[in-house]
């Protein structure tokens, strides 16, 4: 018996049932090719107006992840094209005072003292104990801030944890002579973990010249609070109203505890393939940072990261950030009394007064206009029609009395961290040197590396032309005359899976460090304990990535930031460990950096996919990684002898080589000395090898001496990986110390 197709009704004859009847053209054959001819008919209306423009024109929706974590559902697996992130900044006006590593400026009604075990980052938070009943207040001041008619616009965040308060509880805020705070959110009562807080201020409604960041506790005499990560930034007007609809949590999201001036640093995206964020699904990170001022006028004072036609991301480089340290060729510029200026003068190509710069303790730099003159210490100029920095320095910072003039090589000393003293007045490194014979100069530097508070030490009558131990040299950053436009480093490729994707945006990634795991019962990448510095990474882990050996992931077990001093750490058992393999480890930084929102797009129609998938084929095999951007190979010439700067009495002899150097292209430090008449006490250091030139691990070896007479005897020393070179066993003849050594250095 005959049928129809169930699609286009064709007739079906059946040859067994109908074999017998009459052959009809027309139903049998015709009537089958009209209904064929007629689908065809739709079939071409359909590709012309529908199928062909989804294979003519592209179509894309945009997608704009934000700092944090986000979920984003899609219907099916697709490519996330990256088109835009911007720059932008944190520059905190407290400098490094809100993140209470010493005590704070100044306390009323209050006491403080430093906690190492309540903090949140750093070495200590703050213990705030109140004396009497009521309120008790740390302060510490806000630098450079904009107040009055024209003034600016004010966030204040932090960390608070109660200790035993029995009365309303803990904040912080801003405050002037009227103690006026735009926004300030419920007094924090929780004891059992710190907790994220915000205030808004509006320095429009200041009277006064001065504000300053208070950290306030409300309760009986006795009664305590702790307090971390207090930092101050100046924000746009639409910032302002914008914060004030915030959580606090929200708010420590977007505006972290930063110290400098902090660009958005290496930004990352993440899909993980589940909220417990253990295993990732796909990634793309950036090598670079995107900077901009504090509060840009508009997006084209951005530095911008964008995708180019090739597949390739390039950053448009608006501003330039130098590290002012000893390597410039500063110079004297002029003398006020109190402090000096200093000057470098071939700054690369500055538009006028738009530097900003922070000192080695973060302070931020007043500026003054081109053309105009200096009226303080701790202040700066950028003529760009001169290419002329000039910066304002303390005699307290730096050491030069009213009476003195500092050398070339003296200012440079300086801004690698060290300071002058008269060393026939005292020892300690406290005083001024203000002679003008020249006579009894010394140098130290800050124990701390950032404060007086905490003294001075490793004082020497030998000029220092290395880096302070500890130290962290002056920035500065600038806009350029021309925006440059560059290729930036850049891995993995991020992509959408069918259903809800866990999107993590934040900044602050390291990629495929070299690392050098270290052995006990197991291997060890970033163990802070003592004795495991070996294993330790360039900067203390939030949390590891992946570690990868000879460039595959492999399996490591990963423990969280709090387990060492050094953060977050890896481990792997001996009997899975490769010790021929070469290993690297991506993580993310435990000090924060700002993040910016990254504009994105995904396909949505056939043409569009085909783009990104041909995109990603280009970037595949055109992008630039880390690898391919680093400079043509080294040659195989040594590097040049560097002479250290010799400390506690030991002078080098002339006529004999003293100092360091690296051998050819390789890592391998050679170090040798010809030294006499210093302090001779086992633990006495002799000089301080920099970064780069100290060894992975500590080491012990045998140097020679002899008197003046001409005894001989053998001693040891001691290389530690903190770059002190001492002596360890023995006590050395005065009369000549030699020594050499060859060492493989760090990483």
């Amino acid at each position: 018996m005959s049928s129809n197709t169930e699609k286009l009704n064709l007739l079906k004859v059946d040859p067994v049932a109908d074999g017998e009847q009459y052959f009809n053209v027309d139903t049998m054959l015709n009537a089958n090719w009209d209904k064929v001819d007629a689908f065809a008919d739709q079939m071409s209306d359909k590709v012309d107006g529908d199928l062909l423009p989804r294979l003519n024109t592209a179509q894309t929706n945009t997608i704009t992840f934000k700092p944090g974590t986000q979920t984003i559902t899609v219907a099916r697996d697709m490519p996330v094209n990256v088109t835009t992130l911007q720059g932008k900044m944190l520059l905190n006006l407290t400098g490094r005072s809100g993140g209470f590593e010493q005590l704070p400026g100044f306390f009323l009604n209050a006491s403080g003292t430093l906690d190492t075990v309540n903090k949140v980052s750093g070495n200590s938070g703050l213990k705030v104990t109140i004396t009497n009943n009521g309120t008790g207040i740390a302060g510490v001041p806000i630098y450079n801030p904009k107040l009055g008619a024209n003034g600016a616009k004010y966030l204040i965040r932090g960390v608070i944890k109660n200790g035993n308060l029995s009365g309303d509880g803990a904040y912080i805020q801003i405050t002037d002579t009227v103690a006026y705070a735009a926004n300030n959110l419920p007094l924090i009562k929780t004891s059992e973990k710190f907790v994220n807080c915000f205030a808004l201020y509006d320095g429009t409604k200041s009277n006064n010249n001065t504000i300053s960041a208070y950290m306030a506790l409300k309760g009986q005499s006795g009664e305590y609070a702790y307090f971390d990560e207090v930092a101050v930034y100046e924000i746009s007007n639409e910032e302002y109203i914008r914060v004030s609809s915030l959580t606090a949590d929200e708010v420590a999201s977007q505006y972290p505890y930063t110290e400098g001036l902090a660009g958005v640093k290496n930004p990352y995206a993440i899909r993980w393939t589940n909220s417990s964020k253990t295993d990732i699904a796909s990634m793309l990170a950036f090598d670079t940072e995107l900077l901009a001022p504090p509060v840009p006028t508009s997006d084209v004072e951005r530095d911008r990261l964008e995708q180019g036609a090739d597949g390739q991301y390039y950053k448009t480089s608006v501003w330039n950030k130098i590290v002012l340290d000893g390597s410039l060729p500063w110079a004297f510029a002029q003398s006020w009394t109190g402090y000096k200026a200093v000057t470098w003068q071939d700054v690369p190509a500055p538009v006028s007064n738009t530097g900003y710069i922070t000192k080695y303790n973060k302070v931020v730099l007043s500026r003054w206009l081109a053309g105009s003159g200096a009226t303080s210490a701790d202040s700066h100029v950028l003529d760009g029609t001169t290419s002329d920095l000039w910066i304002t320095v303390s005699a307290a910072d730096s050491g030069w009395g009213d009476n003195y003039t500092p050398t070339n090589d003296e200012i440079k000393a300086y801004f690698y961290g060290w300071k002058m003293y008269d060393a026939s007045i005292s020892t300690d490194g406290s005083n001024i040197y203000n002679r003008t014979d020249g006579t009894n100069k010394a140098w130290c530097r800050r124990t701390n590396g950032f404060s007086s508070d905490n003294g001075y030490a490793d004082g020497s009558f030998t000029l220092p032309n290395t880096l302070a131990f500890k130290f962290s040299p002056y920035e500065l950053m600038y806009k350029r005359l021309s925006a440059v436009i560059e290729p930036t480093p850049s891995e993995g490729v991020l992509s959408f899976g069918a259903g809800e994707n866990i999107i993590e945006l934040g900044s602050g990634l390291v990629l495929r460090e070299p690392v050098k795991p270290y052995r006990d019962n197991l291997w060890n990448i970033n163990n802070g304990s003592p004795s495991y510095e070996s294993s330790l990474t360039k900067f203390k882990i939030d949390r590891f990535i992946g570690v990868y050996k000879n460039g595959y992931l492999d399996k490591w077990i990963f423990y969280p930031n709090n387990v060492t001093k050094a953060g977050a750490l890896a481990q792997k058992s001996a009997l899975d460990y490769d010790p021929t393999g070469a290993y690297t480890a991506s993580y993310i930084r435990l000090d924060k950096f700002p993040v910016s929102v990254i504009q994105s797009s995904i396909p949505i129609n056939e043409l569009a996919i085909l783009n990104d998938l041909i995109r990603d084929v280009q970037q595949a095999t055109r992008r630039v990684s880390a690898v391919e951007l680093e400079k043509a190979e080294k040659t195989q010439i040594s590097s040049p002898w560097i002479v250290p700067t010799l400390l506690n009495g030991w002078t080098a002899i002339s006529g004999y080589r003293t100092g360091y150097r690296k051998i050819g292209n390789s890592n391998i430090v050679q170090m040798s000395g010809v030294l006499t008449n210093g302090v001779t006490t086992v633990g006495t250091v002799l000089f301080y090898l920099p970064q780069g030139y100290r060894p992975a691990s500590s080491f012990v070896f045998t140097a020679n001496s002899r008197n003046n007479s001409g005894s001989y005897n053998s001693i040891t020393l001691d290389v530690r990986d903190s770059g002190a070179v001492l002596i360890s066993f023995g006590t050395p003849y005065t009369g000549a110390l030699t020594f050499e050594v060859t060492f493989e250095a760090e990483q």
